[in-house]
């Protein structure tokens, strides 16, 4: 159907049914001694009883498929992973938003669009209408890129260009696989991969962290987060380029901290490489 609301209630529907189905094809087992026991179908008062249930749980029943919605209809509904298309300009801006104020509110609708993504979201647009057709143009809403210079904004200097730079292909140290979520890029695996956690270094790298802090007057993580100390106890950087291969350690933390960290990961000891009586003064 038509409209947000008529669809999200089809959708609810079609879970139901998709529910009650499922649930009729099973049977209940009822013991009925030591040895025996006897299938018992499964009734209208089951189901309910089920749906009761699952609305306590706050388990929502969900069915399978594909949704196909517009900016407007979407406003209050998410997905896992949400796919906008036609953003180019005259569909979005469209050709009817001619003041500064119907422009901006084509750009909220784009907001709404994007955040309606919980983890995958793709932006696109097609290069004409139909092959050989007019070139369109991206919307204005969209980082606008030379296409003629791999990827770079038109008139960009050295460090805009530096800004733009492509994020790097991570990929695990163990199986391979390219790396997506920020907390396994800066590990170097999997989830599923097993840990090679130096657990004796990464109490080292605590202390010497709490140390560094203290002194500072900071909190711990402003230093290094515990997700960095599990990635330096794992992989065990043994130069400077290997510190600057883990997310979130830059140039400033390096010239901070890098000797020192490669110190501690060769083996030093925390009074060797930070003394007590630094932090006591």
């Amino acid at each position: 159907p038509a409209g947000g609301a008529a669809r999200e209630r089809w959708e609810a529907l079609a879970a139901l049914v998709q529910l009650a189905e499922e649930y009729a094809a099973t049977a209940e087992v009822l013991p009925i001694g030591e040895a025996a026991a006897v299938e018992r179908p499964r009734g209208l008062a089951d189901f309910t009883e089920e749906l009761a249930r699952r609305a306590t749980q706050q388990h929502v029943p969900t069915v399978e498929g594909v949704t196909l919605a517009s900016l407007h209809s979407a406003k209050g509904l998410e997905w896992d992973a949400v796919f906008l298309v036609g953003l180019a300009e005259g569909t979005l801006p469209t050709t009817y938003a001619k003041t500064p104020e119907q422009v901006e509110e084509e750009r909220r609708l784009l907001y709404v669009g994007i955040t309606r993504a919980r983890e995958w979201l793709w932006l696109s647009y097609a290069a004409a209408r139909s092959p050989g057709g007019r070139a369109r143009r991206p919307s204005r809403f969209l980082p606008q890129l030379d296409r003629s210079g791999g990827g770079e904004r038109a008139g960009a200097g050295p460090a805009r260009r530096a800004e733009r730079r492509r994020p790097q292909v991570v990929s695990c140290r163990i199986c391979g696989a390219t790396l997506l979520a920020g907390a396994d890029r800066k590990l170097g695996r999997c989830p599923t991969c097993p840990s090679d956690l130096d657990e004796e270094l990464y109490e080292r790298l605590r202390e010497w962290r709490q140390r560094v802090a203290g002194a500072q007057k900071v909190p711990a993580y402003v230093v290094f987060t515990d997700a960095t100390l599990t990635a330096l106890a794992e992989r065990k950087p043994a130069r400077t380029e290997d510190l600057v291969a883990i997310a979130g350690i830059g140039p400033r933390k390096v010239g901070l901290y890098g000797d020192t960290v490669l110190a501690l990961v060769a083996g030093a000891a925390v009074d060797d490489v930070c003394p007590q009586k630094t932090f006591e003064n």
